[in-house]
């Protein structure tokens, strides 16, 4: 989980969007987010965007961006343990 890029696509893009990335990338196996055109692997930019989507659901609930962060890892962290 990279949180730098998972913080900038969720202040940068809607939930929205960042599910369109996702589709776009699912079918033709390239993406149009600018953020992501270097990176060659595609389930981590894959991972990214349906992250941030997430992160970005809490903020346009009404939390802020580090405590929404910190909220997605934590329930990260009790799915892996």
């Amino acid at each position: 989980m990279d949180v730098k890029v998972i913080k900038e696509l969720a202040t940068k893009y809607t939930v929205e969007q960042l599910f369109q990335f996702a589709d776009e990338l699912e079918s033709t196996g390239k993406t149009s987010c600018s953020e992501c055109l270097e990176k060659t692997d595609l389930n981590s930019v894959m991972s990214d965007f349906l992250q941030a989507a997430e992160v970005r659901g809490l903020i346009d609930g009404g939390m802020p961006l580090n405590e929404a962060v910190r909220d997605f890892s934590k329930r990260v962290r009790g799915v892996l343990s």
